[in-house]
């Protein structure tokens, strides 16, 4: 049998549509039938047989100037070509005929005109208004005609009514549809989209006006793409994750030559990847609050276009604010809103190029005011470039896994001050550079925690020939084998401990345990902030217990507590 169901991409009634080299034939069974006597009477058709079939008809029609698509369709034969200009109005289409038009005929889109989901056994044309608003998922990858483009760039802005769920156009002109698109409903789960030629996307950079992509949860642009972002509007347009990536430098050029800042529209999170970094240099950010941004760079190329410049950039107000890799350079050219705290503040670098140029500075910079700061891995050297003068935080993490990731530091021979502080953690190497930091004179730090699974972290404090003071600190959580720094650690004499707690096994404890009774300096603690410390370890400690007015209070030792060594 002749099945045209299956050699079709859309149906509507009883014709198909079936896309041929020379454009798009629109048929009936009944008019197939008609023309050919072996196909009404139900003869099997080879592949080969059902193409000649077609050719032949094909051949035989003249497409017409003009074609109004309605539901209904004519009873006969009809041939759409690059000749013919559809004219689209008062009608709801699929996505797939939509498409399928556009690449092959002229393309001639009128009021009420509106796009849906494809579905495969029904009909592909509805009167408009009268659709069911399933949501469209506009997803394509493929190189289109210039037939096709110059469809999109003749449409006007907001013509094609849809409801969509999701666009993923990538490597293909079809990108520029983006500003002829109206959305029915408000919100977009994902908007994706990868331009590989500058092409991709010509039709939206050369627009005057910007355009809304309405309330998006998630928005990706790579490559030439990236351009897009300085054409979206800012008032009708709200995008929760906006993510930026060029792995080339002409994917940023055309808009970091251009003179103005541009503006970005309301978004929650921001991440730039790679040359996209370079957007900061003409971000308009002023008033503008956002919750999360992250600036990552592989190579050294991607932030010249930052550390060019001789001034600093606002990056407006941001609560979270993370930068890995040869990113974190561009730390010193970068400011928030001055009157604005960041509650974290976050610096990655695996390798030690990724902080070369902050430490070649001879003169610190200042991050402003925030309120916690991780440093991690050889992000860990910033600290020695960083003014903590005048600047208060709440909590300082710093995390070396590796002994190379704390060196720099521990070739210094000046305190490096890390301003005030209410919590100090420090993990892993970077336990070693305690000895190295200093506080403001008047700060007391809330809480001091150690954490060492190795001997190796803290090798390095305990090779001192001396002690070394940590001020005043209220409370000192020590972990792992960052407990034998007692050692070689002492308090400010006028300092009163709250809570002193100390998480470590019998092999983390053994340097402590090898010390004589009372040998190992403490100071006074608070009266039932030392009871979770086991008698063994308490022997060793040289302290005095405190009441709330800090009255020394009599200490009855009691063989019957707790043991952790146990």
């Amino acid at each position: 049998m002749f099945d045209l169901a299956r050699k079709s991409f859309a149906k509507h009634g009883d014709s198909f549509f079936l896309e041929e080299k020379r454009g798009v034939l629109i048929i009936s069974k009944g008019i197939l039938e008609k023309r050919h006597d072996d196909i009404q009477k139900k003869r099997q058709f080879l592949f080969s047989q059902r193409q000649e079939v077609l050719s032949g008809l094909v051949a035989q029609l003249q497409a017409p100037e003009s074609f109004l698509l309605t539901q209904s369709l004519p009873n006969e034969a009809i041939l759409l070509t690059e000749k013919t200009t559809v004219t689209l109005s008062n009608i709801e289409i699929s996505v797939k005929l939509f498409f399928v038009l556009l690449e092959k005929t002229k393309v001639d889109v009128n009021e009420n005109f509106s796009i849906t989901e494809h579905i495969g056994n029904e009909d592909c044309i509805r009167e408009s208004g009268m659709g069911r608003n399933n949501p469209v998922c506009l997803r394509r990858n493929e190189v289109v005609s210039r037939l096709a483009m110059k469809n999109i760039e003749r449409m006007p802005s907001n013509s094609i009514g849809c409801v969509l769920r999701e666009i993923g156009l990538e490597k293909t002109g079809l990108i520029n549809i983006l500003p002829k698109l109206r959305n029915k409903k408000d919100r977009v789960d994902v908007i994706k989209l990868f331009a590989s030629e500058e092409e991709h996307v010509a039709g939206i950079l050369a627009r005057d006006q910007p355009f809304c992509v309405w309330r998006v949860r998630d928005m990706f642009l790579e490559g030439y793409a990236v351009g897009v972002v300085t054409k979206l509007s800012r008032e009708d347009s709200e995008i929760k994750c906006l993510d930026l990536s060029a792995s080339e430098k002409e994917h940023v050029s055309a808009i970091l030559a251009k003179d103005n800042p541009f503006s970005v529209v309301r978004v929650n999170s921001m991440f730039f990847e790679d040359y996209a970094v370079g957007f900061i240099t003409k971000l308009s950010r002023e008033g503008c609050e956002i919750e999360r941004f992250d600036l990552s760079a592989s190579k050294k190329e991607h932030v010249a276009a930052v550390l060019g410049h001789n001034r600093n950039f606002c990056v407006g107000r941001v609560k979270w604010m993370r930068i890995d890799d040869y990113a974190v350079g561009v730390v010193t050219k970068i400011r928030v809103h001055e009157d604005y705290e960041i509650e974290r503040f976050d610096l990655s670098a695996s390798r030690k190029e990724h902080i070369t140029e902050i430490l070649e500075q001879e003169k610190p910079f200042c991050v402003g005011r925030v309120k916690r700061m991780w440093l991690l891995g050889y992000a860990v050297g910033v600290i020695t470039k960083m003014d903590h003068e005048d600047c208060e935080v709440e909590r300082l993490w710093l995390v070396a896994s590796e002994k190379e990731h704390v060196a720099g530091i521990l070739k210094q021979s000046q305190t490096i001050c890390v301003g005030r502080v209410k919590i100090l953690d420090l993990d892993d190497y970077a336990v070693s550079i305690l000895p190295k930091l200093g506080v403001h004179k008047n700060c007391v730090v809330e809480l001091l925690r150690l954490y060492a699974d190795e001997k190796e972290h803290v090798a390095a404090v305990l090779e001192h020939n001396r002690k070394f003071c940590v001020g005043r600190v209220k409370n000192m959580w020590l972990e792992g084998y960052a407990v034998s720094i007692l050692l070689k650690m002492r308090v400010h004499e006028d300092n009163t401990i709250e809570e002193f707690v100390l998480d470590a096994d019998k092999e983390q404890l053994s340097r402590i345990l090898e010390e004589g009774d009372n040998s190992i300096e403490l100071g006074r603690i608070r009266q039932f902030g030392f009871d979770i410390v086991p008698e063994e370890i308490r022997r060793k400690l040289r302290y005095t217990i405190v009441d709330g007015e800090g009255r020394e209070v009599l200490e009855e030792r009691d063989n019957q507590r707790g043991n952790i060594l146990e």
